[in-house]
């Protein structure tokens, strides 16, 4: 202690330290599965995520946690399977108390309100969910949302409250549920295709940043290692080049 007292005041101490708690935050991955009341198979946790209570959290199989979520797990969370949630996502399971009158702007109780992520629920980027809410099977929340109710089985919502926009096809979701057709959480997506509103409204925009099909080709394949310029494969099919 006294040493540590001795260094503090050392400009090249400071920043060493500073450089060690930059990596423990945003470069290493923190939490081990015992330190979660269940952490499932093929989990992703990302650097720069915080979770408080992770013994009060549930993670389901084929989970990925994206950078600087934070999960505020005092009042329980549950993630279930295949569930991806975006980076810069908070989570809240606990809310101050008001209306007692002992202490202001808020009272010294807390009130436990968890949440519950349902199967298959992708969670987009910078994405706030309140305590007690719970988000149905296969449903997507937008970019940006504030969700402060449940969200139905398959509905995708966004927009702050959130709401419902429309709906996922039911039957393409049970289809790919039946095949087993899953997203690993550590897998890149280097596919790229053009959905053809884009196409139409971003015409001579496309070509200028490189995105040009030839005839029959429907995607591209993006090498992020390869040089500046081939990085980009037109392919035929989603198969890898």
């Amino acid at each position: 202690m006294l040493l540590e007292k001795w260094l503090a005041g050392f400009p090249p101490y400071q920043m060493a330290l500073g450089g060690i708690q930059y990596y423990r935050e945003h470069m290493q991955n923190r939490y081990k599965p015992a330190d979660f009341l269940h952490c499932g198979k093929n989990v992703r946790i990302e650097p720069g995520v915080s979770i408080s209570a992770p013994e009060r959290v549930h993670i389901g199989d084929n989970v990925g946690l994206s950078r600087n979520c934070s999960i505020h797990a005092v009042g329980g969370c549950y993630i279930g399977n295949d569930c991806t949630i975006g980076s810069g996502t908070t989570i809240i399971t606990v809310e101050h108390s008001y209306s007692r009158g002992e202490s202001l702007p808020y009272d010294k109780i807390r009130l436990i309100k968890p949440v519950h992520l349902e199967d298959f629920v992708w969670v987009g980027i910078g994405v706030s969910i309140a305590g007690g809410v719970r988000i149905g099977e296969g449903a997507i929340i937008g970019m940006g949302s504030v969700v402060f109710q449940d969200v139905p089985p398959l509905a995708i919502v966004a927009g702050n409250p959130a709401k419902v926009i429309f709906y996922r096809s039911s039957a393409e979701f049970q289809k790919a549920k039946l095949c087993g057709a899953r997203i690993n959480p550590y897998e890149e997506l280097p596919i790229l295709t053009i959905p053809p509103a884009t196409k139409r409204k971003f015409g001579n925009e496309l070509k200028y940043l490189g995105f040009d099909l030839p005839e029959g080709c429907e995607y591209f394949y993006y090498d992020k290692h390869a040089k500046a310029g081939k990085r980009l494969v037109p392919s035929r099919a989603t198969e890898t080049p």
